[in-house]
């Protein structure tokens, strides 16, 4: 291929760009959204199973849901987030139903070095106006891994945080990619 065809060619096909969009799909009649705020209904005084070796108790969860939901939402930008559910074009609701902290490494010494944590939700959304069901998706989880060690050692607390930001990127990503 000569140098002239080449060039014509990549700068046809630059031109022409590959199809990507930073532009969601979702329907132009959706521009607000509410976010109810998240129930908590994780059963603390359930006995422990093998996963879950030790009841969990994380107060203010729901809360901490909610205000992680509604920041991804704002930082996000598709959707305007608002306080009044009945300005809303969208409704967002959610029922935190489970928490695990599983371990996923030990030492030769049978001590636990990774734990992945795993929120799940059984999430709603619904459009407002006509009351229809826009998505269900009952077992939605988040989760992040943590070290206690090393380098890369976290504290639980800021493994929570990861998970309820990894939790939260995921609601937004299911409610603008959907289209």
């Amino acid at each position: 291929m000569s140098r002239g065809r080449w060039l014509a060619l990549t700068l046809g096909l630059a031109v022409a760009g590959c199809g990507y969009s930073t532009h969601s799909l979702m329907p132009s009649n959706y521009r607000k959204i509410y976010i109810e705020p998240f129930t908590n209904k994780l059963a603390i005084t359930e006995e422990s199973t093998e996963i879950q070796r030790f009841a969990t108790s994380l107060p203010r969860l729901g809360e901490d849901v909610t205000n992680e939901v509604i920041k991804r939402f704002i930082f996000d930008g598709h959707l305007r987030v608002t306080p009044r559910r009945d300005a809303a074009d969208l409704v967002l609701t959610g029922e935190l139903v489970d928490f695990h902290r599983q371990a996923l490494r030990l030492s030769d010494q049978g001590a636990v070095e990774e734990y992945r944590l795993n929120l799940v939700a059984n999430l709603v959304l619904r459009d407002q106006k006509g009351g229809t069901l826009v998505w269900e998706e009952p077992g939605f989880v988040g989760d992040t891994t943590y070290f206690l060690t090393g380098p890369s050692a976290k504290s639980e607390t800021t493994a929570i945080q990861a998970m309820l930001t990894d939790f939260a990127k995921r609601v937004v990503e299911r409610t603008i990619e959907n289209w």
